[in-house]
């Protein structure tokens, strides 16, 4: 059986001296996947496939929406309707159509679509990317607002993790200031709990 408590309170240990060159998103996957059972693992492999921009299509959209994993499921629903507002998007600025860029998605309400509606009318690309990278965080927390120690938590802190890996290569200030965001949420989860509560 996963022991998630442990997993989980050892993820603030990795390193809080940040530095660009140090901070290793492959190194602190590794760690996690050392202790975590073959079905967590296959989970923890879906994820990955969602940073890869080959592996974002249709398939791979229609496989996240049938797994059994709720995190997975909703966290790459958001994604897929993010991915169609910035191709819709970027299709109107060239003057092409959208369509061929689409991925098919179900009807649903998409309470972040005015917040990417008014990212994207931001013309400075690097204010813009971080905004959506920081929507992406929020969402990933969101969606475990009471998951403390079990997958879900490690899934969504492997999304941020891949969020300051990329910060922490294009911008080492933003990238710290991250990866100090991170660090200060995990610690948070524990100083929110009683553990000496018996109820």
């Amino acid at each position: 059986m996963n022991n998630y408590t442990y997993i989980v309170a050892s993820l603030p240990l990795l390193n809080d001296n940040f530095e660009t060159d140090s901070f290793s998103y492959d190194a602190v996957k590794q760690d996690i996947v050392e202790q975590l059972s073959e079905v967590d693992i296959q989970l923890v492999e879906t994820l990955e496939e969602g940073f890869s921009e080959e592996s974002l299509n249709a398939d791979y959209y229609a496989k996240t929406g049938k797994s059994k994993n709720g995190f997975i499921r909703s966290y790459f629903d958001f994604d897929a309707r993010l991915r169609n507002m910035k191709a819709q998007y970027l299709a109107k600025r060239m003057g092409k159509q959208a369509n061929d860029y689409i991925i098919e998605m179900p009807e649903a309400e998409f309470n972040e679509e005015q917040a990417i509606h008014n990212i994207l009318e931001n013309s400075d690309f690097v204010t813009r990317e971080l905004q959506m990278d920081k929507l992406k965080w929020d969402k990933a927390n969101e969606l475990t607002t009471f998951d403390y120690f079990n997958i879900n938590a490690i899934l969504a802190f492997l999304v941020k993790a891949k969020l300051v890996q990329r910060w922490s290569e294009l911008d080492k200030k933003k990238g710290e200031a991250m990866f100090r965001q991170l660090v200060s949420e995990i610690r948070g989860s524990f100083e929110d709990l009683d553990f000496n509560n018996d109820k």
